[in-house]
């Protein structure tokens, strides 16, 4: 029976929701960013504008102005100018300080400020109709669930979405934080009330959760007052009322473009006010006859107040007692609607797929589905209380917003879902009539001559003065401003991939440990329009080597910098027995004489006082090397006893001998020698210190202060824990004010602030960056004892600072013992889970920018668990570290499967005695800092501005054993390391990449939205189908074989219909750049509906040869029957043009025939041609250069999707399933093999291979995978007519591209498990529209259920963030009573998010699933292992 596994190889991109608030405490505010299933929180920060990982610097230096012999705690002022002041956008960086991932669909986003918290609430809205409210919890260093709220039962769900689209949940905030409202399906309403919870008495890590008491209930609206209702298209909550007021945007009856006739004005907009007692509402106020087609509203902020009304020709601002007033925005509202809208003069646009948020009270971004972003601002007159007019001015172009989220001082985040999501800079100026912004041709000749024409003026004042006095009459408007927006930082979207091709890399193969697993890379598309990209990914680095040698039995390798120069001039390398030293100026060359002890090997080499000091330790003594001479240190050590490991910075070196004996030294710059610390002060057990390690400090977070406004631990704060003083107000002057002066009525008085001003925004962030920093970077010194405690120690005081409990067992959270009462789990329960479990080495260095980002690292047994460190202010002790250590989740699995074989006693004994560095800290290779894990299987870990951990694997060249940066004349940021093959290689990494993301990326910007993508492998190019959208004018007569076109005559305000132009390129993938005059164009109307290369045996010549496939239609309109064509391209070599390289390859057209009806999919089988056309399928055969048909099947209603593997065709039809065909080339036949029977909207469609075994993958509308078989002897199977359907699942991403690559089958430790049945078998690659990438494969039956009872328990130990089941959220949707065939025995696909999960857990809660389940902890690794190897692709 078949059994398969999906793995997510590549998390999505896309950007759906944003807000701002303080999400982690009242300090500081956050940008908290929504995509699919995932959540990232982000701070505004500011990098220098040199900065140290571009420096040559092998270390962090200091950032401030101070000498070397000064002493590290003398107070002095830090240097600013050189880090914080320049905030020039191109210094403006969005930092991630905090990743979630969810069980679930994000629908909305929104926060509540509620009164007594600490923090903001998060209000999370998930499909169907979910609910969940969490907030940031301190202790855990993740989101707790304050309250949940699941409406999905039968009385609600009984009302299905309508063509209007899906009724997702969306959430609204009451202005004044007093209850939260979301839309229930169609006509209801859930009303949250916010109550306030216990507060938190607990430290316990896994204490209880607070007691929901936000109660809430549902409101149905199917009829409000006498007015019904159909749907609820949008709604705001309202602010100034003494109740909740609710404003819904209803539809009356409902209405398409084709009933305008008789129900054109079905909308109103309904005010009611909430009584969350009595769980009733009542009508306060409302505005009928709204355009049909209103898409949503938005709420003005006061002193305006109101609502704004954005339907797809107008928008209309609608007020309790104030005359509405709208505009229209092109000349089809003329037909469609009775509401009295003004023509607006300025602008032709319309307003559906847009995105709109205030950013000041009366001025608003709104960008339109074209990519055009404008500032509107609300001309409003406050002396009448009446909107004027709206003023427009483009600020954007081909920016495709999901979501604008305003920010502090000037800035504004808009998120992406079709682009990159980008955070700008906000600068305004006064507005100059001659210097106004013009805003860009839509395509009609009037546009121009239109916005320049004369504007109203904006101040009114009535001749009357002599009877009314001067200026009675004067009304107050607003003035306008020029605004321009700069981009800052963006976050890179990948998706959506509509397609994608696999192509070759092209690295010398002689440089890698080649296997037969070959190296490809991922080349898909993102974007849209004008941002649309061709993206070139891989996951593995590839580095570009530039030189090597060969040494035998390499242990470790340094290098040393020139004191004079920032390259490298010394090579240290140590083997079994000697030291070697190599000159690494111009070339690496041995050196004859040097002042090192070459006649043993080394433990550790080292540079102090910025270079003019080197160290060499070996396992007795330590050789100090000066500008003057040399001197031995010898160490005073017992019996047997020697150094096993050490570490250095800046001017301090440590020492760690096997017997647990900790030596410190440090280099006395006024004496000019070393001299050994005395350590008496840390009352160190005898032999008691398994590692250490030395860290500088630049973060400012090794504090024991505690900054104003972070509140408390408690989740909520309860009323009665704040101070209740009240605070006399302020009487008002006389009583002609109490009674007649209203709130709101003044320009500025009730005018609602949008966060800090530009000056006290920038202000707030120095001090929030540097008051941490007061006495510059301070030293540590880092301990792990025997006991596995670990401790931290302030240099050179040598006070103790910090101290946990046990962490050898890893808990999520490392906290002081001052902070928690009791440890995160029993000490019995750490004892017998990890009786096994050696801690080996640790290290705590800071990354990012600046190396603020302190990170902690260390190997236990085989396993690397990363660490990141936060703030914790909530410990009891006021003189300790103010810190915690935070797990980092992490995929790495970096050690290889155990072998039945025992080492002999003598290597075990040496391997015990020598501990390895496994930890390479560099800061600078191509600008990136970070750690490099010599492990069998090697990885980058990378830090950069966005402060992201990237894991990067390096297994091209086999386990890499010893790793050092390096610099020198011929490689400027690159690193040396020592392979598998015994050589030593000095290598960089490729310019050309992105290494700041999931995976090495680059991007290829090519004209218009990319549809098809494929690789022609003869000529190394890609073959890019893309389209680009111009208006057109012209109207469609004729019949099929005489179309006539002509142009319409249509009014100035008339809105154009944009006709794509599809074209074919061609990127070189040596150079990553379209080939120049290489395009071939389509005709006018012609739609490219299929494109791939493919081999073809042409009649005339032997062999086969690769040609690219087009099918085509040609889209003239309902009254003109439908066509298409074939195209054949053959891509040529030829003599490339002078200085033009790029040109050494042609298209030319071979062939290109019109057929009787559509091309709506292609593919190949043994070198023919197979087509859909129509409601047919052809096969063709080329002869010369032309078709000839071979066969030929009536099919179902519009196969939309083709794939093949030898003589079997799938077929997949957009309405009625999959189908297998079969071609017999010997006897010209094509027949039907199997079908489903059932009616399902396919997307994507392809087979899965496994040795012998076959089956196909298909993905749907409702985002599920499901997976056939055809089983001839399955009863249900009709003797192999019918498709079995094996296996489902919901994968919560649209997956419209699939394709096959054969798994990895010759990974280090493959023949532990077979590698040749590996070699037959294939992954099943997909991605996703929001950038993801992920793949399918068959797996054992055992693995399989293994992984499933691994499951099931994970369902009690892992977190369920936001209260989600991963168990629910990956079931199918697929209604079974919908089905025709009556299979039960349909198993759910394992999800391989399983192992991600399980590697998540501590070692406890680890040894307690394994227990359960019957194996052993090792047992279970080593099959995530096998998964994670076979399917790592690219």
């Amino acid at each position: 029976m078949s059994c398969g596994i999906v793995r997510f190889l590549h998390p999505p991109t896309a950007v759906h929701n944003a807000v701002y608030c303080n999400f982690f405490n009242k300090r500081e505010k956050s940008l908290v960013v929504a995509g699919l299933n995932f959540i990232q929180v982000y701070r505004v920060n500011v990098i220098p504008t040199q900065q140290l990982s571009d420096s040559s610097d092998s270390a962090p230096k200091a950032l401030f102005d101070d000498d070397d012999e000064d002493d590290l705690y003398t107070v002095r002022k830090p240097v600013l100018s050189a880090v914080t002041a320049n905030f020039s956008p191109e210094n403006v960086r969005l930092e991630c300080l905090a990743t979630f991932e969810v069980f679930g669909t994000v629908t909305d986003l929104k926060a509540s400020a509620l009164p007594h918290s600490n923090r903001d609430l998060l209000l999370l809205a998930f499909a169907d109709a979910k609910l969940s409210a969490v907030q940031y919890d301190p202790i855990i260093n993740d989101l707790r669930s304050i309250s949940l709220h699941d409406y999905e039962a039968a009385r609600f769900s009984d009302e299905m979405p309508t063509n209007l689209g899906p009724a997702e949940p969306i959430v609204r905030v009451d202005p004044d934080n007093r209850c939260a409202v979301m839309r229930l399906y169609r006509t209801q309403l859930l009303v949250i009330p916010f109550v306030h919870p216990p507060n938190r008495t607990d430290n316990a890590l896994n204490g209880p959760k607070p007691v929901s008491q936000f109660r809430s209930f549902a409101l149905s609206l199917k009829k409000i007052k006498d007015d019904p209702n159909e749907f609820i298209q949008d709604f705001q909550l309202l602010p100034g009322y003494l109740e909740p007021t609710v404003a819904v945007l209803c539809h009356r009856v409902l209405s398409w473009p084709g009933r305008v006739a008789i129900n054109s004005d079905t909308c109103y907009v309904a005010a009611l006010s909430l009584n969350t007692r009595e769980r009733a509402f009542h009508l306060i106020w409302n505005c009928v006859g709204l355009p049909y087609d209103s898409k949503y509203m938005l709420s003005v902020p006061r002193p305006i107040g109101g609502l704004l009304v954005v339907s797809t020709s107008a928008m209309i601002y609608v007020n309790q007692g104030v005359p509405a007033m709208g505009i229209s925005l092109n000349s089809t509202t003329a037909g469609s609607t009775r509401f009295p809208l003004r023509p607006e003069a300025a602008v032709v646009a319309t307003l559906d797929g847009s995105s709109c948020a205030f950013f000041e009270s009366e001025r608003l971004l709104l960008t339109l589905r074209n990519g055009n972003g404008f500032v509107v601002t609300i001309i409003y007159d406050h002396a009448m209380r009446t909107v004027r007019e709206f003023h427009w001015q483009q600020v954007l172009n081909n920016r495709y917003a999901s979501c604008i989220t305003p920010l502090e001082g000037g800035y504004i985040f808009v998120g992406g879902r079709l682009s990159d999501s980008v955070l700008y800079m906000l600068t305004s100026s006064e507005w100059i009539e001659a210097e106004a912004a013009l805003v860009e041709d839509d395509g009609n000749d009037d546009f121009a001559a239109r916005r320049a024409g004369p504007r109203k003026t904006l101040l009114t004042i009535t001749d009357d003065e002599d009877i009314y006095g001067p200026n009675a009459f004067v009304s107050v408007v607003t003035p306008l401003k020029k605004y321009h927006f700069t981009a800052c930082d963006e976050l890179i979207s990948l998706g959506p991939c509509r397609t994608s091709a696999v192509g070759e890399p092209l690295n010398s193969a002689e440089d890698f440990v080649r296997s037969s697993d070959k190296d490809a890379d991922l080349v898909t598309c993102s974007g849209y329009e004008n941002e649309s990209h061709v993206v070139a990914m891989h996951k593995s680095i590839r580095p570009d080597v530039l030189a090597s040698f060969d040494i035998q039995d390499v242990q470790d390798l340094w290098t040393l910098q020139d004191d004079s120069s920032n390259d490298h001039s010394l090579v240290v390398i140590s083997t079994s027995d000697k030291t070697s030293v190599f000159h690494s100026v111009d070339e690496i060359v041995e050196a004859e004489e040097h002042p090192f002890q070459g006649d043993e090997p080394t433990i550790f080499c080292c540079q102090l006082h910025n270079g003019r000091i080197s160290v060499q330790v070996t396992r007795t003594y330590a050789r100090v090397v000066t500008l003057t001479g040399c001197e031995t240190v010898d160490f005073t050590l017992e019996g047997n006893d020697e150094v096993k490991f050490a570490t250095a910075l800046n001017e301090r070196f440590v020492f760690v001998t096997t017997g647990g004996m900790l030596m410190l030294y440090e280099w006395d710059s006024t004496l000019g020698i070393i001299t050994e610390v005395n350590t008496s002060a840390l009352n160190l057990p005898e032999n008691g210190i398994l590692a250490a390690s030395l860290y500088v400090d630049y973060s400012g977070l090794f504090t024991t202060t505690v900054p104003s406004n972070v509140g408390t631990i408690e989740m909520v704060i309860e009323p009665d824990v704040l101070d209740t003083t009240v605070k006399a107000e302020p009487q008002p002057e006389d009583e002609d004010k109490l009674l007649y002066e209203t709130r709101g009525s003044q320009v500025d008085q009730g005018k609602e602030k949008f966060g800090l001003s530009p000056e006290e925004f920038r202000s707030s962030l120095m001090e929030l960056r540097t008051r941490n920093l007061p006495f510059g970077p301070t030293d540590w010194l880092l301990l792990v004892r025997r006991d596995h405690t670990l401790t931290i120690y302030s240099l050179p005081d040598l006070i103790l600072m910090f101290e946990t409990y046990p962490m050898i067992h890893a808990p999520r959270v490392i906290h002081d013992v001052c902070a928690l009462e009791q440890p995160s789990a029993p000490p019995n329960a750490i004892a017998s889970a990890c009786q096994d479990q050696k801690l080996k080495e640790v290290l705590l260095v800071g990354l990012g920018i600046r190396h603020s980002q302190p990170y902690f690292f260390m190997v236990v047994s085989e396993t690397v668990h990363m660490y990141h460190v936060v703030p914790f202010y909530y410990g009891q002790n006021e003189r300790r570290l103010r810190i915690s250590f935070s797990r980092v989740k992490h995929d790495m699995l970096t050690n290889e499967r155990k072998l039945k074989r025992r080492l002999p006693k003598d290597l075990q004994a040496d391997e015990n005695r020598l501990a390895k560095r496994f930890f390479r800290p560099f800061y600078n290779i191509q600008g990136y800092s970070g750690v490099f894990l010599c492990f069998p299987y090697s990885y980058f870990v990378m830090i950069g501005d966005r402060n992201i951990p990237r894991l990067h694997p390096m297994v091209v060249d086999g386990p890499v054993k010893a790793f050092a940066e390096f610099r020198n004349a011929n490689c400027t940021a690159g690193f040396v390391y020592y392979n598998s093959r015994k050589q030593i290689q000095v290598a960089e990494l490729e310019a050309i990449w992105n290494y700041d993301h999931n995976w090495p990326t680059r991007r290829i910007k090519v004209p218009g939205t990319v549809h098809y993508l494929s690789y022609h492998m003869d000529s190394k190019t890609y073959v890019a189908c893309c389209a680009v959208l111009s208006p057109d004018k012209r109207i469609i007569h004729g019949s099929v074989d005489q179309v006539g076109t002509e142009v319409a005559e249509r009014d100035p305000r008339f809105v154009c219909t944009f006709l794509p132009k599809f074209s074919i390129h061609l990127v070189m993938s040596d150079e990553w750049q379209l080939v120049p005059d290489a395009t071939y164009a389509l005709q006018d109307f012609e739609f490219a509906t299929a494109m791939k290369v493919l081999p073809l045996r042409n009649g005339t010549e032997t062999g086969m040869r690769e040609y690219v496939v087009i099918g085509t239609n040609f889209a003239y309109g309902e009254d003109v029957q439908s066509r298409g064509r074939i195209i054949l391209l053959d891509i040529l070599d030829v003599v490339a043009e002078p200085d033009q390289p790029l040109s050494r390859v042609k298209q030319k057209a071979i062939y290109e025939e019109e057929q009787k009806g559509p091309v709506t999919a292609l593919c190949g089988v043994n070198g023919y041609i197979v087509s859909a056309i129509g409601q047919k399928v052809f096969i063709w055969g080329l002869k010369g250069n032309s078709l000839v048909g071979v066969a030929f099947l009536d099919v179902q209603i519009y196969v939309h999707q083709l794939s093949s593997i030898k003589d079997l065709i799938l077929m997949a039809d957009v309405q009625r399933s999959v189908s297998i065909l079969r071609f017999q080339e010997k006897y010209r036949t094509l027949s039907l093999v199997s079908s489903d029977p059932n009616q399902m909207h396919t997307y994507a469609t392809e087979f899965c291979v496994d040795n012998q075994s076959l089956t196909v993958a298909v993905t749907d509308i409702q985002q599920d995978l499901h997976i056939f078989q055809f089983d001839p002897d399955y009863y249900f199977s009709a003797f192999g007519n019918r498709l079995v359907r094996r296996m489902e699942c919901n994968l919560g991403q649209f997956v419209t591209n699939m394709f096959r690559l054969r798994c990895s089958a010759f990974y280090p430790d493959a023949g532990r498990v077979a590698a040749l049945p590996l070699t037959k078998k294939h992954l099943t690659m997909f991605t996703t529209l929001d950038g993801a990438v992920g793949c399918y494969m068959n797996i054992p039956e055992k693995t399989y259920r293994r992984i499933l009872m691994i499951e099931t328990i994970l369902t009690n130990h892992c977190v369920h963030r936001a209260g989600l089941s991963p168990r629910l959220y990956w079931n199918a949707r697929t209604n079974p009573d919908q089905r025709f065939d009556l299979v039960g025995n349909i198993k759910t696909v394992a999800d391989g998010r399983v192992g991600s999960l399980y590697l998540e857990l501590d070692q406890t809660e680890k040894y307690e699933v394994a227990m359960k389940i019957g194996c052993s902890v090792d047992t279970l690794i080593e099959e995530l292992l096998d998964i994670e190897r076979q399917t790592a692709a690219f």
